[in-house]
């Protein structure tokens, strides 16, 4: 088993002090970062939703006010899916 240490920079603590995350966008934010341990990895929306055994419409939301606060970076568009990333100047994954 690999551990890997993460940290929140300082602004993603302000982002966080001013807008707290919902009990939803914590699961996904912090599945993302359990599961996306190498800088600059992607995933859909669809196999995020498959993951975390959610709808894909209901997990839109969560993933669109993640991007907005600032946690994920919306990346290309591949087939009909477009792909997120955490956002390094909130989260580093150190190995």
């Amino acid at each position: 088993m690999r551990t890997n240490s993460v940290i929140l920079t300082d602004a993603a603590i302000s982002v966080l002090l001013t807008k707290p995350l919902s009990k939803a966008e914590s699961i996904a934010l912090w599945w993302l970062v359990a599961n996306l341990p190498v800088a600059g990895d992607v995933i859909s929306l669809a196999s995020l939703a498959e993951a975390l055994k959610v709808p894909r419409a209901r997990l839109s939301q969560t993933i669109k006010r993640l991007c907005e606060i600032g946690f994920l970076v919306r990346g290309t568009k591949i087939a009909l899916s477009y792909h997120y990333k955490l956002n390094p100047v909130f989260i580093r994954i150190l190995s």
